[in-house]
């Protein structure tokens, strides 16, 4: 689970095509490389991914993670490139500060409706898109 809220940017080092429909991102970042263990989970322009190993160069924290075909296909991950900036957030911790935010994984596409406001929390009404 994240929060939402960033906490670093990031830029994209390389994106490595790799077998079975694969792509090896690797990322700069200011966290500590001891805080970065591999199955991590970090958002990356609210793209969950999850680390796949980490290391330090030139005084620069680096992590990497695999994006696959679905991923790339139904985010803006289709579209990173070396140089590229990203938002970046750690996943929350037991005990961590929510700052009023909680978001889960995206699941999937859907087609949303108006909200309907009935005197409390809106209520959105949408359809599921099948690929």
């Amino acid at each position: 689970m994240f929060t939402g809220i960033v906490t670093d940017i990031g830029e994209v080092l390389s994106v490595e095509p790799r077998a079975d429909d694969l792509h090896r991102l690797t990322i700069a970042c200011g966290y500590a490389r001891a805080g970065i263990a591999d199955g991590a989970s970090i958002a990356c322009s609210g793209v969950c991914l999850t680390v796949v190993g980490a290391g330090e160069e030139g005084g620069r924290t680096w992590f990497a993670a695999d994006a696959g075909a679905e991923t790339l296909r139904l985010t803006t991950a289709r579209a990173w490139r070396q140089g590229a900036k990203l938002n970046l957030e750690r996943a929350l911790k037991i005990g961590d500060e929510l700052g009023g935010h909680l978001c889960g994984p995206v699941d999937g596409e859907a087609l949303s409706a108006t909200p309907a406001f009935r005197g409390g929390p809106a209520v959105m009404t949408g359809s599921a898109l099948l690929s």
